[in-house]
């Protein structure tokens, strides 16, 4: 029976398997340009292949990104926490504002904030340099930098990510983009006119030869659609 869902790794085998067959066609029928559908189905082939390799480079990325923002992290955790501690041990009398970096004099649970409670931890301490008793302290510019700077550092980092899963999503629906065209040209297209010429030359026995999935037996229907498969890998008639 047919494969009722052509997977995007299962394009390259199915189409270059029915290019290597139909060239046995060609010449065959004076009525059909047969090279012209090969070429056909190969372009839409690679245009598969292309994407498919697109998409994998774009969630390696993903990945990579991911594994990226660890460092920039644990600087902000660090610093954020150094700083918690330096005002703790200030001395008493000391003419601050603590509570304009944390509220409650709490640190809080830094170690368990995702990367933007982070970000969002860190932008708020950053506030409370500008508070009016805290702005004219000479001894908090120097944390003042390295805070900032460390924010800065994650900002980068997720800003990174997050431009890697754009790309990813773009390079995705690029693959169905050129997964569906290589359907209706495989489906629509190459399936009928060899049908056709294969009816003419009187060796009607012979199509599934040239359409590998139309021999795949399969257990059980795959896919998400409780074994409907897409309109676009219907077997053609």
């Amino acid at each position: 029976m047919a494969d009722r869902h052509i997977d995007d790794g299962e394009v390259s085998e199915y189409g270059r398997h029915f290019v290597t067959e139909a060239k046995k066609l060609v010449g065959a029928s004076d009525l059909v340009d047969v090279e012209k559908v090969i070429t056909r189905v190969l372009g839409a082939v690679e245009g598969v292949e292309i994407e498919l390799a697109k998409a994998r480079s774009q969630r390696s990325e993903v990945r990579t990104e991911r594994g990226g923002t660890g460092e920039a992290e644990e600087v902000v955790r660090e610093v954020v926490t150094r700083f918690h501690a330096y005002l703790r041990s200030l001395p008493k009398g000391t003419s601050f504002d603590f509570e304009a970096f944390f509220p409650g004099k709490k640190l809080g649970e830094v170690a368990a904030l995702k990367p933007a409670d982070l970000g969002a931890k860190a932008a708020d301490v950053m506030r409370g340099f500008d508070v009016a008793r805290n702005a004219g302290l000479d001894a908090f510019a120097p944390w003042k930098q390295e805070i900032a700077g460390a924010r800065a550092a994650l900002d980068g980092a997720l800003s990174g990510k997050s431009g890697a899963a754009n790309r990813s999503m773009t390079a995705t629906a690029g693959l169905g983009a050129a997964r569906a065209h290589f359907l209706k040209v495989y489906n629509h297209v190459a399936k009928p006119i060899v049908r056709g010429v294969l009816h003419e030359l009187g060796r009607e026995e012979e199509y599934k030869l040239y359409f590998k999935d139309l021999t795949v037996q399969e257990g059980k229907a795959r896919g998400g659609n409780g074994g409907k498969g897409n309109a676009e890998e219907e077997q053609a008639p």
